[in-house]
């Protein structure tokens, strides 16, 4: 019997699901306006994360210069160039329940017009733990 207990409150793999994590934007947390467009970071096609406030001084211009609470959040920024204008940027933060490294799927809803902008974007992520990966996936609709 008590073999028969012991087995049955072992985790299988089968019981690992992957989590949804919340995400927030410098909109939400420090009422910045349109930062796609009133913001810039010297990158191109690709991110960065950036972990205090003293980098986000030296890197981050633009009309948007909050203090950020970098020991809740992280930062991912970056630059994407597009085809056409940009209506929407959607953000899915997944962490992994078996290595606890995360995977964020940004997707830029795009509209008819022939502008092709390259916007910043961004997400305030939370404070990753030290070793724990990040990596970013874009997805253009």
């Amino acid at each position: 019997m008590l073999l028969l207990g012991i087995i049955s409150c072992e985790k299988s793999d089968d019981d690992c699901t992957d989590t949804t994590l919340n995400t927030t934007s410098l909109e939400a947390e420090y009422g910045c306006i349109n930062t796609k467009y009133q913001m810039d970071v010297e990158l191109s096609e690709s991110h960065i994360i950036i972990r205090n406030q003293l980098d986000f001084t030296e890197l981050v211009s633009g009309s948007c210069q909050p203090d950020i609470d970098f020991s809740v959040y992280d930062l991912v920024i970056g630059k994407q160039g597009l085809t056409s204008g940009n209506d929407t940027i959607y953000y899915k933060l997944i962490e992994n329940c078996e290595t606890g490294n995360e995977f964020l799927t940004i997707t830029f809803i795009q509209d008819a017009t022939t502008i092709a902008p390259t916007v910043t974007y961004h997400a305030l992520i939370p404070k990753l733990e030290d070793g724990q990966e990040h990596s970013v996936e874009i997805v253009i609709n």
